[in-house]
C-alpha cells in the first residue's frame, strides 16, 4: 500500500474541496448573509454542517480507495468528486433558497424576505427591480397596502392565513418613498437600553458617531431579531446587533 500517494492525492482533493469552502463562504456571509442577518436567519449552523460533511467526505474517500494499480481508479475518482460537486450544489442552493432577499419595511418595522417566500402573480406585472438577484445582497424596500379599501381589506385578511404582504412584491415601493412614514415609526434609541446592556449599546453606537442616527426600528428575524439604526434622512444606516423588544 502506497501511504504516500494516498496523502498526496487526497492533499490534492483537500485544496480543490478548500477553494469550493472559500466560494461557499463568499457567497454565503458576504453576499446572501452578511453580518449579522447570517445570526438572524440562522444560517452559520447549517452551513457548516451541509459542506463541512461533504467537503470532509470527499477527500477522506479518496484517500481510502486511491490505488494507482487500480485500472478504474479514475472512474471511481470521478464518481467521488461528481457526488461531492453535486452535494455541493445542492447545499448552496438550499442556503440560497433561505436566504433574505430584500429587508422591506412595513407599518412599523422591518421583515426579512427570503427568497422561498416571495409569491409572484403571473398576471401582475412587476418591475424588475423587484426580482431577486443571485450575486446580490439583499435590498432596502417597502411593502404598502393598496389603495383601493377593497383589495387592502383583502391583504390583511390574506396575512391572517400566512400571506405575508411583505412577500407579496406588486406591493412593494423604493423605501425612499415612505421617509415621512418610517420617521412617524422610529423609535428612541434609550428604549433599547430596556433589552441590552448599556455597556453593549454604548459601545455599538459609538461605531457610528458621524452618523446622524435619529432613533432605530425593530428587525424581524428568522432565528434572532436585529435593530436598524435610522439616519435623519429616514434611511437606514446599518443594522446591528441588539435586540429591539
Amino acid at each position: 500500500m502506497n501511504w504516500k500517494s494516498r496523502f498526496y492525492a487526497m492533499g490534492l482533493h483537500g485544496l480543490f474541496s478548500l477553494v469550493l469552502l472559500l466560494a461557499a463562504l463568499f457567497l454565503v456571509f458576504k453576499l446572501w448573509y452578511p453580518t449579522p442577518l447570517d445570526k438572524a436567519m440562522g444560517v452559520t449552523q447549517v452551513f457548516w454542517v451541509i459542506l463541512s460533511i461533504d467537503l470532509i467526505l470527499g477527500p477522506l474517500l479518496t484517500f481510502i480507495i486511491f490505488n494507482p494499480t487500480k485500472k478504474e481508479l479514475k472512474w471511481d475518482l470521478f464518481i467521488i468528486v461528481l457526488i461531492q460537486f453535486s452535494a455541493y450544489l445542492y447545499g448552496l442552493h438550499t442556503v440560497a433558497q433561505g436566504r433574505p432577499v430584500f429587508q422591506v419595511f412595513v407599518v412599523d418595522d422591518i421583515e426579512l424576505v427570503r427568497k422561498i417566500d416571495l409569491k409572484y402573480e403571473p398576471t401582475l406585472k412587476i418591475d424588475k427591480a423587484y426580482y431577486p438577484h443571485i450575486f446580490a445582497q439583499p435590498r432596502w424596500i417597502s411593502a404598502v397596502y393598496s389603495s383601493n379599501p377593497k383589495i387592502a381589506q383583502q391583504q390583511k385578511q390574506d396575512e391572517i392565513f400566512g400571506n405575508s404582504l411583505t412577500s407579496r412584491p406588486e406591493t412593494y415601493q423604493p423605501l425612499q418613498a415612505r421617509a415621512e412614514q418610517i420617521k412617524a415609526k422610529v423609535k428612541k434609541i434609550e428604549l433599547l437600553l430596556q433589552f441590552n446592556s448599556k455597556e453593549n449599546v454604548e459601545q455599538i453606537l459609538n461605531n457610528y458617531n458621524d452618523a446622524d442616527i435619529i432613533g432605530f426600528l425593530p428587525m424581524k428575524g428568522l432565528e434572532q431579531d436585529m435593530t436598524v439604526l435610522i439616519g435623519a434622512d429616514a434611511q437606514p444606516v446599518v443594522i446591528v446587533d441588539l435586540r429591539p423588544w
